[in-house]
């Protein structure tokens, strides 16, 4: 059978932290970007038991010994320019800059397995980023296609819900479009998935970067696995926060201060 691929342009939204291995060079690694893939496909399951998640990874993704079904290749990025980032205690470091174009291929011989890589390929674009601080907004990119408008703050619950519907096969969806929120109705598994994915309003670029740098600073004595702060572009330079909230089996009084600072800069601000 015919190798089937499908090239794809990514358009970084926030500046990209991506180093080879001497840590300075940049260098776009698609480890990183299969890496953020699996991520957030494992994040929106909701199975009974970490061992038929880790079947299921396996068999979409590969395993030790186990090839994955699509391939994922660099097919362009020529001479992208840089720019400085100051990650605090971490120094100054170059990212590659916002509006920068990465052109990748998928390849595979199983049509199906292509188009599901894709879905949640979307899926990543619209929840998370690639790269250094990729948690704290930065590394976020979005897919182009046939030039397509912005989407808007409330279409944006919609093509979540879709996306996530097609990836997963199932509707565990508990509540959609209350105060731009997704719900999910999940028992409480063994792995980490989400709870909650949260849409901002609309707001510039810089204030964007502003307001993480605010949330950052607020929770910053926690290293909790608890928030991914993300965005997606919109119109005139403007983005959409989206903040994408883990399941935590203690939700104790620390745990509700810290998302309640995210959603008090992120999402009400």
């Amino acid at each position: 059978m015919a190798i089937l691929k499908k090239r794809i342009k990514l358009e970084l939204i926030t500046a990209m932290g991506t180093h080879g291995a001497n840590k300075k060079e940049l260098e776009f690694r698609i480890t990183e970007l299969k890496s953020a893939m699996r991520f957030w496909w494992r994040a929106v399951q909701c199975f009974d038991s970490a061992e038929e998640l880790y079947r299921k990874e396996s068999a979409l993704f590969g395993s030790l010994g186990r090839k994955a079904p699509v391939s994922i290749r660099q097919y362009k990025f020529d001479r992208p320019n840089a720019q400085s980032v100051n990650l605090g205690k971490g120094g100054t470091v170059d990212f590659f800059e916002e509006g920068e174009v990465i052109e990748i291929e998928l390849l595979s011989h199983d049509s199906e397995k292509l188009d599901k890589y894709l879905q949640i390929l979307k899926l990543t674009s619209y929840l998370g980023g690639i790269g250094q601080r990729s948690r704290k907004g930065y590394g976020a990119f979005k897919v182009i296609e046939n030039n397509d408008a912005a989407p808007k703050e409330k279409d944006i619950i919609e093509i979540l819900k879709q996306l996530i519907i097609s990836i997963t096969g199932e509707d565990h969806i508990k509540q959609l479009n209350k105060g731009q929120n997704i719900i999910f109705n999940c028992n409480d598994p063994n792995y980490l998935c989400l709870e909650k994915i949260r849409i901002g309003r609309e707001r510039k670029l810089k204030k964007f970067y502003k307001d993480v740098k605010k949330c950052i600073h607020e929770t910053a004595n926690t290293k909790e696995y608890l928030l991914n702060a993300s965005c997606y572009g919109s119109e005139d330079s403007k983005v959409i926060p989206i903040v994408s909230e883990f399941r935590v089996k203690r939700y104790n009084n620390f745990v509700r201060n810290y998302c309640q600072t995210y959603i008090k800069y992120l999402i009400e601000g």
